[in-house]
């Protein structure tokens, strides 16, 4: 829905899709699928800005960075999807 929504400039869609994902991801961050909706995020979106699901994917893991890095699917996503990685330390060193 955010992409559909970013690629015809619907804002108000963008915010509400965005606002359903953190939501989601709530009760799922945990979940062995969590890398995988990261990696579709990251095909199918181009940045991180403040208005970007990009970013609530990335808040959500330095949230829940300890937990994450000792998962094996979230160790092989860091090491598939460098723009994801790039985000991920940007935004832990307050970059972003």
């Amino acid at each position: 829905m955010f992409a559909l929504a970013d690629m015809f400039l619907i804002e108000d869609l963008k915010v509400l899709a965005c606002r359903r994902f953190q939501e989601e991801l709530q009760g799922h961050w945990s979940s062995d699928l969590f890398p995988d909706s990261i990696r579709e995020l990251y095909s199918t979106t181009n940045s991180i800005d403040a208005n970007s699901i990009r970013k609530v994917a990335v808040d959500t893991v330095v949230l829940h960075r300890h937990d994450l890095v000792k998962k094996a699917p979230f160790q092989e996503l860091i090491r598939e999807v460098g723009d994801f990685a790039v985000d991920l330390v940007l935004s832990m060193l307050g970059r972003n």
